[in-house]
């Protein structure tokens, strides 16, 4: 790891089909995104606060300065980048205590799908951000929504 590179948080393997949730409510600057059965972190917009780390209930996020989560920093990179971005807590799955701690489920369960992201955020673009009550606030040119 490069000395000069800021720390982010990642998302690791024990989110997979667990999904809790509960990190996004709680970060600063709304930096997790939603796959069809994960989250993953965005490093570039990670302020490296760690609010989120001990709400997990999965044990799924650390710092990237842990040794061995390059593959998973590439991940949430790389997912954070076309997955919607996630602010809302909603429901886990139904059977998320169930895959709570099985091992290898990056191989066996991983989905690149998006998930749904925050459902006010329907209907937005990429040139429109999502307040927290639910408005769409048009940041580029272009018509009203």
């Amino acid at each position: 790891m490069a000395e000069d590179r800021a720390v982010t948080f990642v998302v690791t393997d024990n989110c997979i089909k667990c999904k809790y949730m509960d990190c996004v409510e709680v970060c600063p600057v709304d930096c997790f995104y939603e796959g069809e059965n994960m989250l993953v972190i965005h490093p570039d917009e990670c302020i490296d606060c760690g609010v989120c780390e001990p709400e997990c209930p999965a044990k799924a996020i650390f710092a990237d300065t842990e040794p061995g989560l390059e593959t998973w920093l590439k991940l949430n990179a790389e997912y954070a980048s076309i997955w919607p971005n996630i602010a809302v807590k909603r429901e886990p799955p139904a059977d998320a205590k169930e895959f709570d701690g099985v091992p290898n489920k990056l191989e066996q369960f991983f989905s690149p799908n998006p998930g749904q992201g925050d459902a006010s955020d329907q209907g937005a673009d990429r040139g429109s951000a999502v307040d927290r009550d639910g408005g769409t606030e048009r940041l580029s040119h272009g018509q009203d929504p």
